[in-house]
């Protein structure tokens, strides 16, 4: 549906399928929200899906943070298109190329 026109910067994500027909691009950083109030000792199992049609785009030095329980290995970004990481950007989860 399109969250933010695939401008992904600044928000703070939920678990969920977010569901793109555009391009996502990261400008700023972003974070993904467990839910759980306190991080200590939780094994989070909340799964975070994005998929685009487009190309995923991060820029230089932003990074993908986790919070709330979230675990890197419950994010799935599906991409039809390219992916660019950039210089000294930090990423999450598990990249799903075409």
């Amino acid at each position: 549906y399109n969250l933010g026109d695939g401008n992904m910067g600044g928000m703070n994500l939920t678990p969920g399928v977010y569901t793109f027909g555009t391009d996502i691009n990261i400008n700023s950083d972003i974070t993904f929200d467990g839910g759980a109030i306190l991080d200590i000792n939780i094994n989070s199992d909340k799964v975070f899906i994005l998929q685009t049609t487009g190309k995923l785009m991060q820029a230089d030095s932003t990074k993908v943070l986790l919070s709330g329980g979230a675990q890197a290995k419950n994010i799935f970004w599906q991409v039809a298109g390219a992916v660019r990481v950039g210089s000294s950007a930090v990423m999450q989860g598990i990249l799903l190329g075409k």
